[in-house]
């Protein structure tokens, strides 16, 4: 039972939404900074600029730069969950589900460019324990409830029989599908020229040998 006394007030309620708003001001400004000038120039001032805040400000929700970063990866990694999840819950069985799932993900990389591109960061970067990394860190969640809905759709295919036995431990399928789709999706579009050159294939049809070949190795159909 919740003790009154640890009830929320109108005004404090207010005051909690009013810092919440500035705080998407303040990540709306970066993302805008961002996309025009590169995370790597990216800095303080102008993000200040954009959200028409106080520097002073911008540093007292975001003391630093990783703080600011791991903040826009975390808003990317939410909308990526959201858009597995819902691959997942227009599909029954668990190989559609998984080829969805490389669908939502290539989707995403394309109408969320920037997001995309810090995720790639981010997830190059080496991983910082529960207990070693910030509470508010967020990113890392997300990441870990992405990797986990395509276990959990590997481990649905095994029991529904549309994904073969022999993959083996959904965990570790996980992982692999992921640096797969990841680098498929990476080079189909920072590699156009090559593949045009060297093998006569748009990013298109690189994208959908390449979804075929995954469902190939992983389905049960002939």
């Amino acid at each position: 039972m919740t003790h009154p006394a640890a009830k929320k007030s109108p005004l404090q309620s207010r005051r909690d939404e009013e810092k919440e708003e500035r705080r998407q001001q303040i990540l709306d400004a970066a993302e805008r900074v961002i996309r025009k000038r590169g995370w790597e120039a990216t800095n303080f001032g102008e993000i200040a600029k954009t959200a028409r805040l106080s520097r002073s400000l911008v540093y007292f929700y975001f003391p630093t730069r990783d703080d600011v970063f791991h903040a826009v990866c975390e808003r990317g990694m939410e909308d990526l969950e959201r858009r597995f999840r819902k691959a997942v819950d227009e599909n029954p069985r668990g190989l559609d589900q998984l080829m969805a799932i490389g669908r939502a993900y290539h989707e995403f990389s394309e109408k969320e460019q920037l997001y995309f591109e810090l995720l790639t960061v981010f997830q190059a970067r080496e991983f910082v324990p529960d207990g070693q990394r910030p509470p508010e860190e967020q990113a890392h969640d997300h990441g870990w409830n992405c990797l986990k809905i395509v276990a959990e759709s590997l481990a649905r295919g095994l029991k529904d029989r549309s994904v073969r036995k022999s993959i083996g431990d959904p965990g570790a399928s996980a992982v692999a599908i992921w640096a797969f789709t990841h680098g498929l999706i990476q080079i189909a579009s920072q590699k156009e020229g090559m593949l045009q050159q060297y093998f006569g294939l748009s990013a298109q049809q690189a994208l959908e040998h390449g979804f075929a070949l995954l469902r190939t190795s992983l389905g049960t159909e002939k």
